[in-house]
């Protein structure tokens, strides 16, 4: 009998960015909230690690297959009454901020916004990074109308637009944009853009394509579990107006900045050096400026940096946009200067010669070391806030070495 073959599984980003989510308990859905669902899984009610682990490890599992909700509800009711929460149970808040509750796990209801939540945010946040991959051949994208029976008016107002990947809209409308929203984007080409944009718009149309951005108002919104203060778009239910995508890179980035901090030199130059190959910091490079600089990557880690200048930190970090700016190089140079360049700087911060900065400011150090044949310099900045940061890297002649080094 002939073997049956399966179809193609979700995209890598997809299943990327879900599998590298932590676990975060939550008794109440606004514990996780905004961008930080981007970083941690959380089920609403769940605080025990152990039911943590069977929701994101069966979610986790219907991802990669392209399970259907029935199937993988089917499959987790039976996990869940093999490990005794079959039936409904209290649940106690680890705050003490609100009552015991009885929580049916199983509830179709319950699993239901479970499973969508966490499939609509992977998708949402795979499709943004590969747009940043691609975006050279289909630089739009296009709002699209849904296929909800019941349409929110605030949403419909989106229908149509056309602008560039880039275009700072997405960060805060990237669909889904509420509960259960169906709406979508499409991700198109120069030409398809300029020919949906020269329609004539007739009344019985349901599109009307526009190139215009839309004023995105905000409403200020406070926790009540945590009080902290956020700004929501209009039209967006709570926790969902931003982009899964983008916050998840920021995320990785930060989570990564605090390994490092506890961890080993040696050790911390080694993960860095792994997070520097990683498709992370290749999203990174592809980001517009205005979303790169509100990213920081971490490039070493130096104790003797942060001894030196009173740093807070021995971990020395670069701006996203310095590594757009160095990546755009490739193109320039044949010989592979730009951003392979940056993927030297976890072992040069930690093994190169670390000298006082040539005009004698007290808070910037020079680091030099070679690379095969080649001289490289760049220098670390203590910043105003007290933290390491490169800014600059280039190469160097080995008279002008000799110089740096005091005639050594």
């Amino acid at each position: 009998m002939a073997e049956v073959q399966r179809g193609f599984g979700p995209p890598p980003e997809v299943t990327r960015f879900f599998e590298d989510k932590g676990w975060k308990p939550a008794f109440s859905w606004t514990d996780v909230f905004g961008d930080e669902h981007a970083n941690a899984f959380s089920v609403a009610k769940v605080t025990e690690l152990e039911l943590g682990s069977l929701f994101k490890n069966s979610i986790g599992k219907a991802l990669g297959e392209g399970q259907g909700f029935e199937t993988w509800r089917k499959t987790i009711v039976e996990d869940l009454t093999r490990a005794g929460w079959g039936k409904p149970r209290l649940v106690v808040d680890p705050l003490g901020k609100q009552p015991d509750k009885v929580v049916d796990f199983t509830s179709p209801r319950r699993l239901r916004t479970i499973f969508w939540g966490n499939m609509a945010s992977a998708r949402a946040a795979g499709q943004w990074e590969r747009a940043q991959r691609t975006k050279r051949a289909l630089p739009y994208f296009l709002y699209l109308h849904t296929t909800s029976a019941n349409p929110r008016k605030d949403h419909l107002q989106w229908v149509g637009i056309i602008r560039p990947v880039d275009d700072p809209i997405w960060a805060s409308i990237f669909p889904p944009n509420g509960w259960h929203c169906k709406c979508a984007v499409r991700q198109i080409s120069a030409r398809e853009a300029e020919a949906l944009l020269a329609r004539e718009w007739q009344e019985d149309d349901k599109v009307r394509y526009t190139s215009e951005a839309p004023v995105i108002e905000m409403r200020t919104l406070i926790n009540k579990r945590t009080g902290e203060v956020l700004q929501v778009p209009v039209g967006c239910d709570p926790g969902w107006g931003g982009n899964p995508g983008l916050a998840r890179v920021k995320g990785v980035m930060r989570a990564v900045e605090q390994q490092l901090v506890q961890a080993a030199p040696e050790d911390a130059t080694k993960k860095l050096e792994e997070l520097w190959q990683s498709p992370w910091t290749r999203v990174v490079k592809r980001l517009p400026e205005a979303e790169a600089k509100q990213v920081w990557l971490p490039a070493g880690v130096s104790p003797k940096l942060q001894a030196e200048t009173g740093a807070i930190s021995p971990v020395v970090s670069i701006n996203g946009a310095d590594v757009v700016a160095r990546s755009n190089l490739d193109r320039r140079y044949p010989d592979g200067r730009g951003f392979d360049d940056l993927t030297k700087l976890p072992r040069a911060i930690a093994d190169g010669e670390v000298r006082p900065d040539p005009r004698g400011s007290a808070n910037v150090r020079s680091l030099i070391w070679a690379e095969a044949k080649t001289w490289w310099r760049s220098f670390v900045t203590k910043s105003k806030g007290g933290y390491l940061r490169v800014t600059s890297l280039h190469q160097r002649s080995e008279k002008l070495v000799r110089r740096d080094l005091g005639g050594e």
